[in-house]
């Protein structure tokens, strides 16, 4: 079974238990706390890795580090996925924990890049037209890159819509060019 199998069928029933105990918010910020942490120390990355250590000595570890951060629940899946030698796919159940909860909650997330700036009411409007067109809430990250020369590029998942003066030059180029 692939590792996206997996990490989904973990995720899932973690989602289904912060569900049922009405615990979405708090496992969610849990899963992002640990995920912080987990991708700021290597030690725990090759701790949650390494099929030498026993899980017994890898949980301690964690109920030390995040006993009293964590619930009871989150710290429990965690002991759960370690018992199951599944500590090295911590990323991908994370990540897919956090998709799943996206899809709960109607939630899109989208990466903007323009050539400047984009002011408060640009973003919203930018947000809003999204998140209408999509019927989802969009949270959206900004990035700038100057060589695109003006306009946006939106990327929504797999999808890029490409406005940008950069991209419109590009198909003029080629339209002249086969005329």
């Amino acid at each position: 079974m692939s590792t996206l199998k997996i990490s989904r069928r973990y995720a899932k029933a973690l989602l289904s238990v912060a569900v049922q105990k009405n615990m979405t918010d708090a496992v969610t910020r849990d899963i992002e706390a640990f995920r912080s942490a987990a991708e700021s120390s290597r030690e725990l990355r090759s701790m949650l890795r390494s099929p030498v250590i026993e899980s017994r000595v890898k949980k301690a570890v964690l109920q030390e580090s995040f006993g009293s951060t964590l619930s009871a629940e989150t710290l429990d899946f965690f002991n759960l996925v370690i018992e199951k030698g599944r500590g090295d796919l911590w990323r991908e159940i994370t990540s897919q924990y956090c998709s799943l909860v996206d899809e709960l909650e109607k939630i899109e997330r989208i990466e903007v890049t323009s050539a400047v700036e984009l002011d408060a009411a640009q973003r919203a409007a930018l947000e809003s037209s999204v998140g209408s067109k999509l019927g989802k809430k969009v949270i959206a990250t900004y990035r700038i890159d100057a060589a695109i020369m003006g306009g946006a590029v939106v990327r929504i998942g797999d999808e890029i819509h490409d406005g940008s003066i950069r991209h419109q030059l590009h198909v003029l180029k080629h339209k002249l060019a086969s005329a």
